[in-house]
């Protein structure tokens, strides 16, 4: 089916009904020959840049179109009706994803398993080990493994704005290896240990120096998550068991350890269960975002991100719910994840309180990240609907460009606690 009736990746490759969601043609793979695009660290100029807005949902007239909004999406609306609004735009779905990836999804629609309970993925490799999902638990692994670039580098901002206005900022150095993603290391040899992601803080000064390093392993029963972190107040190097599930994580605490990517880490807290797919309006294309000609205090409005920057697309989107399994410990007692079809990214979240009420929104923008290549996702934000504060995670405005696609592979020795301590250093 893959290829034939689906597109490679899996998604439905007709257009809509109503022909506000196009026929996917995949004939983009990598940078079009009409942008100008510098290479991999610079950023992604607009594949469609004389595009316009084909309308705006706004306070005034949200609830017509809420057939096509989340319970968020509708949250946002009714906790900030002057302000949020969603300027949509013709959805594209031109982006493709290389041979390799391809290949590699195809292997995983027969070969690819779950771990005992859900809990982590068995002979996988490569993005999305379930193209053709059965159920909640391997939908929600693929969101874990989205396309994502297999090496890369960079400097990136966070910043969680308050409702009186406030910034509190924090900018780190990651360097992220994915072994599960590299097309230079055979299928049949890969280690078992998918992720090695090093975090270097160098702004606020009072963090600057702290290093964290976390090795994430496929199968979570086998071998959980390992992390660790170096302090350069106590210039020690020690294990760092809380970098998972409902530890707070970014500044002011907005989010969870595995609120980040839209969920990532061990499942076995929660009971997953796959609801079909709705045709919604997502951050797509959002290459605008990213550009240098914004600074971050004009972007980080009060309430929400500048919305004029922003860019949603209609999309169908796999549907997935997360409970809480009775007994486990969370600070939510439900998970709701929205995936689109093409990529396989989480792009929108809700998440409850333990009274079952909506406490958290999560979006994530997608960009044609053009050195990957296809489409990747870039920036996150957590809304805290209790405060009104919320958290912009994956800024590069002001860092000069996106992470950097890095061939030249770190040493293998790079990503380990010896490591840390250089780092901290410098």
């Amino acid at each position: 089916r893959l290829g034939v009736t689906l597109t490679p990746m899996g998604a439905n490759p007709s257009g809509n009904e109503q022909h506000t969601i196009p026929a996917y043609t995949g004939k983009i793979e990598g940078a079009p020959e009409w942008v100008e695009y510098k290479g991999s660290g610079h950023y992604y100029p607009s594949a469609y840049p004389d595009d316009k807005p084909l309308f705006v949902i706004d306070g005034s007239n949200y609830k017509k179109y809420q057939a096509n909004l989340t319970d968020g999406q509708l949250a946002l609306f009714a906790a900030y009706p002057s302000t949020f609004r969603m300027p949509v735009y013709p959805s594209r779905r031109d982006a493709r994803y290389s041979d390799f990836v391809h290949q590699q999804v195809k292997l995983n629609a027969v070969q690819a398993s779950l771990a005992a309970g859900g809990n982590g993925v068995l002979n996988s490799f490569g993005p999305v080990p379930f193209p053709l999902p059965k159920n909640g638990m391997e939908l929600i692994q693929n969101n874990v493994y989205a396309p994502n670039m297999y090496a890369s580098s960079g400097s990136i901002a966070t910043g969680t704005v308050y409702k009186n206005g406030e910034i509190l900022f924090n900018k780190r150095v990651e360097d992220r290896y994915f072994e599960i993603m590299d097309p230079s290391i055979p299928r049949e040899r890969f280690s078992g240990l998918s992720a090695q992601v090093m975090l270097l803080t160098t702004f606020p000064p009072r963090e600057k120096g702290k290093v964290i390093l976390v090795h994430e392993f496929a199968d979570l029963n086998d071998s959980p998550r390992n992390a660790w972190i170096y302090q350069p107040g106590t210039r020690r190097v020690r294990r760092a068991p809380t970098i998972a599930y409902d530890f707070p994580d970014g500044p002011g605490g907005l989010r969870t350890v595995d609120d980040a990517l839209m969920f990532n880490g061990a499942t076995d807290r929660f009971t997953w269960i796959m609801q079909g797919k709705r045709e919604l309006y997502i951050p797509y294309n959002n290459n605008e975002l990213d550009s240098p000609a914004y600074s971050y205090e004009h972007l980080l409005t009060p309430s929400h991100l500048l919305p004029d920057v922003m860019r949603y697309e209609l999309h169908r989107c796999w549907v997935l719910t997360g409970e809480l399994i009775p007994g486990k410990n969370h600070i939510y007692s439900k998970r709701k994840l929205y995936l689109d079809e093409d990529s396989w990214s989480g792009v929108l979240t809700e998440n409850y309180n333990r009274a079952g009420e909506l406490f958290r929104v999560g979006m994530r923008t997608m960009v044609n990240l053009y050195d990957m290549p296809g489409m990747g996702h870039r920036v996150e934000l957590y809304h805290d609907l209790q405060n009104g504060a919320y958290m912009a995670n994956g800024l590069i405005n002001e860092e000069g460009g996106p992470p950097t696609l890095k061939e030249d592979k770190w040493d293998s020795s790079y990503f380990t606690p010896a490591t840390l301590r250089q780092l901290g250093k410098r």
